[in-house]
């Protein structure tokens, strides 16, 4: 919804393993990297030409599969190319990234705004998805990045033996809103914003968001903000990758689709940080 803004470039996630090379030749090979300065020369060049929006064609071609690869190749190259040459404001959308934020706020002297979400709608969605996580991404030569240190015990024990999606969930929550609220504390300058608060109001969270960011809330940008969280829209997304949602319904989902054990596990297991960020009347 942010890049609906005139002179905005939306770039989807490049610290995910998953994304075309062409877009992101940084060479994430793992979750949730953290980058610091003690590692950045193997991660800045990459992430240097994504944000200056220069597609590495040479890496792209040599990565190719088939025809799709190659049309999505040239379509890509195309987009990225067209945004470069209008002198483009680049917008990072990355949740993989979020380790990273501080890094990444120095080098590239970015405006940051972190999305909040309480953990049994995080929990939620990662079972009806059913989306696991390898603790084992965290160990980088045996070892856990100093951002993790107060869960290393824990991560280890995931590594050795992962536990069902509830438990990975209540303690991938937790490492990554625990770093959340430190970030707060550190940069008052930065966006923090529930994800709930902006449901009930996504008009207005958008106006203040693309105001505070100093972007242009063009009418066309508003009608596409209210339509994506329109109330006749589906209360859940059909596919993660779906944007029209009917925000306000869509709260309290999780609800319905976890058992009260199953919330009961997670209000429990994520205690020493939800309250950071949530009442016990949002339980």
């Amino acid at each position: 919804m942010l890049a609906r803004a005139p002179g905005v470039f939306y770039i989807h996630e490049p610290f995910n393993p998953r994304t075309p090379v062409g877009l992101s030749p940084a060479g994430f090979d793992r979750y949730f990297t953290v980058v610091t300065s003690a590692n950045e020369e193997r991660f800045a060049p990459g992430l240097e030409r994504t944000l200056s929006l220069r597609y590495d064609v040479g890496r792209q071609v040599r990565a190719l599969r088939g025809p799709r690869d190659l049309a999505r190749t040239a379509r890509d190259f195309a987009r990225v190319e067209r945004a470069r040459r209008a002198g483009a404001r680049p917008l990072m959308k990355d949740p993989i990234a979020l380790l990273s934020a501080e890094w990444l706020a120095k080098r590239f002297e970015m405006d940051v705004v972190v999305l909040i979400r309480h953990p049994a709608a995080f929990a939620a969605s990662l079972k009806r998805l059913g989306w696991k996580h390898s603790f084992a991404t965290f160990l980088d030569d045996g070892r856990i990045p100093e951002v993790l240190a107060p869960y290393e015990g824990e991560i280890r024990e995931q590594a050795r033996e992962p536990g069902d999606i509830l438990s990975q969930a209540a303690l991938l929550w937790r490492l990554l809103y625990d770093t959340a609220d430190g970030y707060r504390e550190r940069h008052p300058d930065w966006v923090f914003l529930r994800h709930e608060d902006a449901s009930l109001d996504p008009v207005d969270t958008f106006a203040q968001l693309y105001e505070r960011l100093g972007l242009e809330l063009t009418p066309e940008a508003r009608e596409t903000i209210a339509r994506a969280s329109a109330p006749d829209n589906p209360a859940e997304l059909p596919t993660p990758y779906a944007v029209e949602l009917a925000s306000a319904a869509s709260l309290g989902r999780w609800r319905e689709q976890l058992a009260d054990e199953e919330v009961r596990r997670l209000r429990e297991h994520t205690a020493d940080v939800w309250p950071r960020f949530y009442s016990d009347d949002d339980w």
